[in-house]
């Protein structure tokens, strides 16, 4: 129920935001909160339908049709007005959906009106009644109407994510915890050990260049025992080292190449959390995340080759890879034949033009699945590819999962 009681804050808000009614179900299409009255014009409209009213019908296959998009739908509704369905699943188990509405796109007409009659056989005394009624949803300019269901979608998919994200969080800052007092009690008998020692600043430099995650976090939770034991878990000592350490990385990223741009505004975001933060626990995890970040910005998967011209190249695909760019146009860049590009790449990357290219969107296309709720269309258009169902084609060809699968499993 915890999730109804966070969803229901969320779908409060975006109520009183933007006076558009919704309705809260379970996973079984069961009402289980609204938000705003039910419209004058759809209480007539089931009325005028007298027993069977086909909405409930409507809301529940629209929901369906949500979830299978992975992102929010727009639908028109039996009664000519429009909504937004938006479904929550976890482990591919529908568990929430969530319906918005009703809203006009635009001024009611009579011919709009008689359709609806004579599609569900409403009595022609309804007809003025209806006409009156429509008005009373908010009428809503059609583009804005895609916005407010794209932050429907984004607000009620991060009460899942984040309530994920923070069990997660909490069971790896757990572990870390026990690592940091596994070494602890290892150097017990050795307290002339310094808190950051060289040999391990330099071991950790090598994994954080070379793009050895797992070995560098080992390494930082280390040097977290020993400082943490040789200050006596003294929060303000910590975070003196931590911001030593910041430094120590920063430069070594940049030095190695990495953007200074990013580094330094990672630098600097970091170091107002390191110095603001009050929680040992926090501030430990906050270095590994950084770690993270760093290592990210120090490592890629190919060695840059010796070679300007396709340097120049690798620089423009960098630089251009979401958009629709071609072999020739990247040769051109580099003031290079096609052919022998495609050449160089083969010798020097091992991998030709157009896996390279097609693997660096794959690593884009993964990251924001993972870090945005963008839905997929977004992502595939931002990508330079040329339609949602050839994306995900794509991208299940070489990930192995669709892109809602991957975004969900994570």
């Amino acid at each position: 129920m915890e999730l109804f009681y966070q969803l229901s804050d969320c779908l409060s808000a975006y109520h009183q935001a933007t006076d558009i009614s919704i309705i809260l179900m379970d996973g079984t299409d069961k009402v289980v909160n609204v938000f705003g009255k039910e419209n004058g014009y759809c209480v007539l409209f089931k009325e005028a339908c007298n027993k069977y009213c086909p909405c409930k019908e409507t809301h529940a296959h629209a929901c369906k049709e949500a979830a299978n998009l992975g992102e929010g739908y727009i639908f028109s509704c039996p009664a000519g007005y429009i909504h937004f369905a938006v479904s929550l699943n976890m482990r591919s188990v529908p568990v929430a959906g969530i319906i918005a509405g009703p809203i006009a796109l635009e001024y009611p007409d009579l011919d709009m009106i008689d359709e609806v009659i004579q599609k569900y056989n409403i009595a022609l005394d309804y007809r003025t009644k209806l006409y009156s009624a429509y008005s009373s949803a908010p009428l809503v300019e059609p583009t804005r109407a895609r916005y407010l269901c794209k932050l429907l979608f984004i607000l009620a998919s991060s009460v899942i994510h984040s309530d994920k994200e923070s069990k997660e969080k909490i069971s790896e800052k757990n572990k870390q915890q026990a690592k940091i007092g596994e070494y602890m009690q290892l150097i017990k008998s050795d307290t002339s050990i310094p808190s950051t020692p060289y040999e391990l600043e330099k071991q950790l430099i090598e994994d954080v260049l070379k793009g050895n995650k797992e070995h560098a976090k080992s390494v930082v939770n280390e040097m977290l025992g020993r400082i943490y034991f040789s200050s006596g878990n003294n929060l303000e000592i910590i975070k003196t080292r931590s911001i030593e350490l910041l430094a120590l990385l920063s430069r070594a990223v940049v030095e190695n190449g990495g953007s200074k741009e990013d580094v330094y505004h990672m630098t600097d975001t970091s170091l107002h959390k390191i110095t603001t933060t009050r929680d040992l626990t926090d501030l430990s995890f906050l270095l590994l995340e950084v770690l993270e970040a760093f290592t990210n910005m120090a490592f890629t998967k190919y060695s840059m080759p010796n070679v300007p011209s396709l340097q120049k190249a690798l620089k423009y695909i960098d630089q251009n890879y979401c958009n629709t760019i071609t072999l020739e146009e990247v040769a051109q860049e580099a003031d290079l034949n096609p052919a022998y590009l495609s050449h160089l790449f083969k010798k020097e990357m091992q991998i030709n033009f157009s896996s390279y290219l097609l693997e660096k969107r794959m690593e884009q296309a993964k990251y924001l699945l993972k870090n945005t709720n963008m839905p997929l269309i977004d992502i595939s258009m931002s990508l330079g590819f040329e339609s949602q169902s050839y994306f995900t084609n794509v991208f299940k060809k070489q990930v192995g999962l669709t892109p809602k699968k991957y975004r969900y499993t994570l």
